[in-house]
This record gives structure tokens, sequence and C-alpha cells, in this order.
């Protein structure tokens, strides 16, 4: 009889190798366990909210400053001059007058501010004079200007017949009145100079201006200019830019230039020996107008140089002592 137990014995064995081979042997990694997430019995607290920037507050505009007069470029005495600033004028502004003793002047603009300048006579009131600037009817800055007394000289001085003879001519001094008075009429809406102003020739001041004198025994007249003496063909140059208004010979003037600086301000050169610019010509300050002389109504060489003002004949030496400037 054959014994069947260890044929069984083997079967097992071999059962057992093969499975053992089959689950991966000794190079098989064991499967991971699933990982569950364990559950939260807390209640769940809502999100805590980011608080909002404060906002900055917005700044106030800072408002304009009201439009004021300055006349700290002045030269507020007889035969001195107004020279208004409006400054901070209103936006939009189209046009302005000066209203000064009676009468309206018109202003221009200059970048951020508007201007005019005002001669002032000889024989100008001293005291206080109220200013007021307008746009039409609308009043935009007022003020109160004070003029002091011009100081003026008084001397008596003896002229040759042959001086005092053309005099005479009544007519012929009118017409040259006249002609002047159209010339310094004119108002260029335009600023030429720029800066103080040069003297035009070398040589003494012999007679200033405002200067009252008395011809051969005469009644008193004022001195319209500064004489300014040198020999006759010492060079004269413009004291200032601008355009010759006018270049020919007058009557009492003798051989005469005038140059129109704009904003109504002239400079004239007078008793010239000849002339050296012509009418129209454009000049710049320091540039040649002529040659001193003794044309005219003269007692020897010297060039009588002055400055005008909407007509008024006023200090030229002021304009040389700082800048005239908006």
């Amino acid at each position: 009889m054959v014994s069947v137990r260890p044929a069984l014995l083997a079967l097992c064995l071999l059962t057992v190798l093969a499975v053992a081979v089959a689950c991966g042997g000794s190079d098989a990694a064991a499967p991971s366990p699933t990982t569950v997430p364990p559950t939260s019995n807390a209640t769940p607290q809502p999100p805590t909210a980011t608080p909002a920037p404060t906002p900055e507050p917005t700044p106030a505009p800072t408002p304009a400053p009201p439009p004021t007069l300055d006349f700290s470029a002045s030269q507020p005495r007889q035969g001195g001059f107004l020279f208004a600033r409006l400054l901070y004028p209103p936006g939009g502004l189209t046009e302005a007058t000066v209203e000064f003793d009676g009468a309206s002047y018109p202003m221009l603009p200059s970048a951020d501010r508007w201007f005019a300048v005002i001669g002032l006579d000889i024989y100008i009131g001293v005291g206080d004079y109220p200013i007021t600037v307008k746009s039409g009817d609308a009043v935009l800055a007022a003020g109160t200007l004070t003029v002091s007394d011009g100081g003026f000289q008084y001397e008596s001085i003896e002229l040759p017949p042959s001086s005092i003879d053309l005099l005479s001519d009544q007519n012929a001094v009118a017409n040259e009145r006249a002609m002047l008075t159209q010339v310094f009429s004119r108002f260029t809406p335009e600023r030429y100079w720029s800066g103080a102003w040069i003297l035009p020739a070398p040589g003494p001041i012999t007679n200033g201006f405002g200067l009252m004198r008395s011809i051969n025994g005469g009644p008193y007249s004022p001195h319209t200019g500064t004489d300014i003496a040198n020999e006759k063909g010492t060079p004269v140059a413009a004291a200032a830019s601008g355009v010759v208004a006018l270049a020919r010979p007058m009557y009492l003037y003798g051989n005469v230039v005038i140059i129109d600086h704009g904003a109504g301000v002239f400079s004239g050169y007078n008793h010239l020996d000849s002339i050296a610019v012509t009418e129209g010509q454009a000049v710049t300050i320091g540039d040649l107008v002529g040659f001193i002389g003794e044309t005219g109504f003269v007692s020897g060489p010297h060039l009588h140089w002055e400055a005008i003002i909407g007509g008024v004949r006023t200090d030229p030496l002021l304009f040389t002592q700082q800048p005239v400037d908006p």
C-alpha cells in the first residue's frame, strides 16, 4: 500500500511558496493604507473682516489772492512818474485802466500782471492821490499815492540877442510844439525797453531837470530835460531800446531824435550836430543816434536829453536809478 501523506505535504509547500512569490516576495512594498481626515465637531467661525483704510481728507483749495495795486517801482515826486502794477489780476481779464488825478490810462499785460506808466507833471500838487484800477465799470483794486515836492532850484541866465530872436517867431514855435504833441500822443501797446536806462553821452550835467530859469529877466519856466555838456561831435547813444519816432531838424530844439520805447514812454535827444538814425528804425540800448551839437535855441554845445511819458516831461535820470520793469 502506497502512502500519500508525503506527497500532500510537498504539494502544500509548493502552494505556500507560489503564494509567497505571487504576493511580491521580499522586493515588494506593502500597500499604503487610505488616510481619512478626522471629523471635527467644532462650530465654524465667520471670517474676520479687514478694516477699510481711512480716506485722506481732500485739502481745501487755497483761495487766490485778491487783485492788488503795487507802486514800488514808482518815483512819486513832481516831475517823476507813477509805475502802477496790478498783481493777481482775475482770470480772463482782457482790459484794465488806471484812474488817477481825473484821467484814465490804459494798462498793458505782462506775464501774470498788468502795468501802466504815468508821468507826473512838474506842477502837480504835493499830497495824496487816490488811484483806482477798473475793468469796464468793475473796480479791481484801489490805493493811494503820495506825491512829494520836486525840490527844483531857481536861476537867471542871459542869452545873446541871436538866441532870443528865435523866440520872436511865434508861428514857428507853435508849429514845433504841435508836431511834438502829435508824436508824444502816440501809444504803442508794447514795451520795448528792459531794465535801467543808461546815460546817452559822457560829460558833466550842467542843467538838471526841473530847474526854474528866468531868461534875460523874464518869467521863470522849468527846464524840461537834463543837459549834458561835451565837445561838439561827441557820440550820443540811445538810453534804452525802442523805435525812432522822429529824426529831423526842428526850430528851437535843433536837430532832434525821438525814440518811442512803448507803453507811452519816449526819450528825446536835442540840439544834435548831426543825426545818425532814420524814422521807423529800431534801436537797441547803446546804439548811436547822433552827435552832440549846438543847433536850435542854445548857448553852447550840449545834449538836451528828455523823458516824456504820455506827453508829460519827466526827469530822465530817474530811469537810470533802477529797472522800471513790470
